[in-house]
């Protein structure tokens, strides 16, 4: 088992097990009486009575979304404030997030805004929400015109992370998280080549999640150095909409991360030499980097990302030093690197 914690303005643990009991540990974080455990359809048909054991001192209650990015609206929102009202939740209980990061993104958003904010406890099931999302406390559900324009920054109680739960996953799904920990490589020299190439560990999941923390720990409200978590995102959130959601979020975060480099090598001017060098860490896992859409759709797109202002964007960009960095772009220019 590793531990690590969060000291934001929340102080919470990450507990990474490849051992169910070490569940226990986080029983503490679940105040109240009455517990909700949003899930979705697949997750709850694996794993939906994986909890139950430790909670029988504990009024349950399960809501179960469909998978996909789709489940990730209003209405599902709205209907599981009413049904937390209707069964009675006070701000003294408590909100399990048992899935990958729709339903983390969707859980978390209902625990912070039923009555002003209740206990939350994230147990991310896909590559991809354990060393990403379900640290962090972005929240959030996807509007019409955009993914995740309407959330909250609120911080979980505690995180509980079982590699077991990662075993059963298709290999789309591993692709879809391996985009997150690519993200990561450009982060953080400790991501090595055998990381992006090897299988989920421990360990694995501990790096990623030690450097989330520390840069949550800096910016928690992206107002600086989180913004270069976005790595990939603008560009891939553009894709992953165009897509109607059927490309997966960590697949597009690889095209995104493509894309961004093809902008940065004419934005800094740097080698072909250093252009392969990324490559090889962006194309490691053996993502297709290709792009159905166009620049102008792309374009469109970005212009309704929450990270845009009125005529700029904050791109964040591969250096020729591999690593990230945050520039603000006219719409103009950005357009004109991408093409």
């Amino acid at each position: 088992m590793l531990q690590t914690c969060v000291r934001a303005s929340k102080n919470y643990p990450i507990i990474i097990s490849d051992d169910l009991s070490a569940f226990s540990d986080l029983l503490k974080y679940l105040k109240g009486d009455k517990v909700a455990i949003v899930t979705d359809d697949i997750v709850g048909d694996l794993y939906g009575a994986a909890l139950d054991g430790f909670l029988n001192e504990k009024s349950v209650y399960k809501f179960v979304i469909r998978h996909g990015e789709q489940s990730k609206n209003a209405e599902n929102y709205i209907k599981i404030l009413n049904e937390l009202a209707k069964y009675g939740f006070t701000r003294s209980d408590s909100v399990i997030a048992l899935g990958g990061g729709v339903v983390g993104d969707l859980a978390a958003f209902i625990a912070s805004t039923y009555m002003r904010g209740i206990n939350l406890v994230q147990v991310p099931t896909t590559i991809l929400s354990a060393v990403d999302s379900s640290v962090g406390g972005k929240t959030a559900i996807n509007l019409d015109e955009g993914k995740n324009l309407c959330g909250t920054f609120y911080q979980p109680n505690a995180v509980y992370i079982d590699i077991n739960f990662l075993s059963t996953l298709p290999e789309r799904e591993i692709f879809c998280g391996y985009g997150e920990i690519i993200k990561y490589a450009f982060l953080s020299k400790n991501i090595t080549e055998a990381d992006l190439t090897g299988e989920i560990s421990e360990d694995l999941v501990y790096k990623c999640l030690k450097i989330k923390a520390d840069i949550v720990e800096a910016d928690e409200k992206e107002g600086g150095a989180r913004k270069l978590l976005n790595l990939g995102h603008t560009v891939g959130h553009a894709i992953e909409r165009l897509s109607d959601f059927s490309l997966s979020h960590g697949e597009c975060v690889v095209k995104g991360l493509f894309a961004v480099f093809g902008a940065a090598k004419k934005y800094y001017g740097f080698s072909n030499e250093i252009y392969d060098s990324a490559l090889k860490i962006i194309s490691a896992r053996g993502h297709d980097l290709s792009n159905p859409f166009t620049v102008d759709e792309i374009m469109e797109q970005i212009r309704c990302d929450k990270k845009s202002g009125s005529d700029f964007v904050d791109a964040v960009l591969i250096d020729s030093d591999l690593s990230a960095k945050v520039e603000r772009i006219s719409f103009e220019k950005f357009r004109e690197l991408l093409e």
